[in-house]
């Protein structure tokens, strides 16, 4: 079950953005009409474009022909194409050649050179990419009238919920979808976000502001400590092709944009594989914010750690441990650890007043923070993580089957 699902606001329609869906079997033929499995986000302007893509050394052609397309022509953007249950990852050397052909088809539909489409998949590695149901699928999607709401169901893969966010800056619109329930770690996770505004944004300006972002919310989850083949963000920006002047201070955009790329990171680890406790991870006193997300990221994916948050055993030994283990210097006597409100460790020693039946409390909790001040310096940054248990074994043991 969904660690407290929360209930989402209604996505806000973005000016200049048209959604289709379709459901043509990716995963299997079988599936076929039983649940939605791609999506078209098509730009009835071109749009200026911004993207981040995987750190992993095996990437998708889709990964290198979105990360080129955004670099050569992202100024003319015109839509984003995308299927699930099929990655088209690790299949040699027809890879690329679906991958442009799932670019090709999108393009002819949406009347559209091939270079203003961009292109995602997320599903199984290594299987045949059913190309012929995937284009069927393309014909169908440009055909119809759908919402970010179906968009979201049409990208999950073992997802149990559907992910969205919107925010309102100004006159502006900024709606985002994501995926993503396992292989979640940073830099970055086995997920897709689509993020679309009609804020005139040049892409000088938006490819800072997403890298900014992203760190911030996607590159800052952690379920299991995997990273995929597929992943990437996407932003897309209509208001100029509307006919909007180029925003001169754009601080405003930047933290929306911020807190949509959070809501939808952490719906992510609410939603991972087997997760029943959300934990948020606060690593203050570093020298630097970089050394203090080191820390958070390698107590994030501890087993150890993990395995306590899921039998509510605050074992809070395991988490310095951990910290220790991250390979950044800091003195033992200084650091303190609370849980909530209940501190553990403070100054490098046992709290006083600290008793195992209030740390087990909080622990018990579905959802919590650890802090943890490494007493070195100013610096801080939160991890967002859950804990480990049998059914994201027995999830992942059958993921094919």
């Amino acid at each position: 079950m969904p660690v407290n699902q929360p209930t989402l606001a209604p996505a806000l329609n973005v000016p200049g953005f048209t959604i289709g869906t379709a459901s043509c079997g990716v995963k299997s033929a079988d599936l076929k009409g039983k649940r939605t499995d791609l999506t078209i986000i098509a730009a009835e302007v071109d749009c200026h474009a911004a993207g981040t893509f995987t750190q992993n050394r095996l990437r998708a052609a889709c990964v290198d022909l979105g990360e080129q397309a955004v670099n050569e022509h992202g100024t003319q953007i015109r839509g984003i194409v995308a299927n699930s249950g099929n990655a088209n990852a690790g299949t040699g050397i027809r890879e690329e050649e679906w991958a442009q052909m799932m670019i090709a088809s999108a393009a002819k539909v949406l009347s559209v050179s091939d270079t203003q489409i961009l292109s995602a998949s997320t599903g199984v590695i290594g299987t045949p990419f059913p190309i012929e149901r995937v284009v069927e699928g393309i014909e169908e999607a440009a055909a119809c009238d759908a919402d970010w709401h179906t968009a979201a169901n049409a990208i999950r893969t073992t997802d149990t919920f559907a992910k969205w966010a919107s925010r309102r800056v100004g006159n502006f619109t900024i709606t985002g979808i994501s995926k993503g329930s396992g292989m979640i770690h940073p830099n970055m996770a086995t997920m897709l976000g689509f993020i679309a505004t009609d804020a005139p944004l040049t892409r000088q300006q938006l490819q800072p502001m997403l890298n900014r972002a992203v760190g911030k919310s996607f590159n800052s989850i952690s379920v299991d400590g995997d990273t995929s083949t597929n992943d990437t963000v996407y932003l897309l920006s209509s208001g100029i092709g509307l006919g909007h002047e180029p925003l001169q201070d754009t601080s405003e955009f930047e933290s929306a944009l911020t807190d949509v790329c959070i809501e939808l990171a952490q719906l992510i680890v609410r939603d991972g594989e087997g997760v029943t406790k959300f934990v948020t991870l606060n690593i203050e006193g570093a020298t630097t914010e970089d050394e203090a997300r080191h820390v958070g990221r390698t107590i994030a994916i501890s087993p150890l750690v993990k395995t306590a948050f899921a039998g509510s055993d605050a074992n809070w030994g395991r988490i310095i441990a951990a910290a220790g283990n991250a390979g950044i210097a800091f003195d033992a006597d200084k650091i303190s650890l609370k849980c909530d409100d209940v501190v553990m460790m403070e100054n490098g020693n046992l709290h006083p007043d600290y008793c195992d039946e209030a740390g087990m409390a909080v622990f018990a909790k579905s959802e919590f923070a650890i802090t943890l001040n490494l007493g070195m310096g100013n610096a801080s940054a939160t991890i967002w993580t859950g804990d480990l248990t049998h059914e994201y074994i027995t999830i992942n043991a059958e993921y094919r089957t």
